[in-house]
């Protein structure tokens, strides 16, 4: 009897865990967060809180387009962990710092970002089914392009709208899930 009890109390703890990881739509749909997105997450851990109500706001694209979008929670949900800096050329030193679950460095800052209501979800659809969606990333704040080093920029005009985007824009910096900053430009860090 006790080998089933076992058995019944993993299989409940799976199904908890599985449950957790879909997240319904307001359109019914449903957005899995799986293990990449999690681990991805971990750089962005104010939003793990208010993923599941954000995504209950969000509506799916009928297309299976790939879904960008600023949820307007109501409230203020956190601090933008994105804002405005200094503008840089390529050659001129900035400040940088590692991201957990990142291999290239980001450009940062050193203070506070401002107060938001807004959450970022980025999906793409499920092959298998329009009506789900696979997540990407969530992040409190507003939509950002890709950093400059990221290989999934597409074609030279998204790698300059990036560089030109990051240029004059950097991340709040956070011990919690950085590591120290450094200075360097983002030449050498492209290089």
């Amino acid at each position: 009897m006790g080998g089933c009890r076992k058995i019944t109390e993993k299989a409940l703890r799976d199904w908890k865990k599985e449950r957790k990881m879909k997240k319904k739509t307001a359109c019914g749909g449903t957005i899995v967060v799986p293990r990449k997105a999690q681990e991805h997450l971990r750089a962005h851990p104010e939003v793990q809180k208010i993923l599941a109500e954000a995504v209950g706001k969000v509506s799916l694209p009928r297309n299976g387009e790939f879904l960008a979008v600023e949820v307007e929670m109501g409230r203020v949900v956190g601090l933008s962990g994105c804002v405005k800096a200094p503008r840089v050329e390529i050659d001129d030193l900035a400040f940088f710092a590692q991201r957990i679950e990142r291999k290239t460095p980001s450009r940062v800052v050193v203070s506070e970002g401002e107060p938001t209501t807004k959450v970022v979800v980025l999906a793409f659809a499920s092959r298998e089914d329009k009506r789900t969606y696979i997540l990407v990333t969530s992040w409190v704040g507003s939509l950002a392009p890709k950093e400059p080093w990221d290989r999934n920029i597409r074609n030279n005009e998204e790698f300059r709208e990036s560089l030109d985007f990051w240029s004059s824009h950097a991340l709040v910096h956070d011990p919690a899930v950085m590591g120290e900053v450094f200075e360097n430009s983002w030449g050498e860090i492209l290089g």
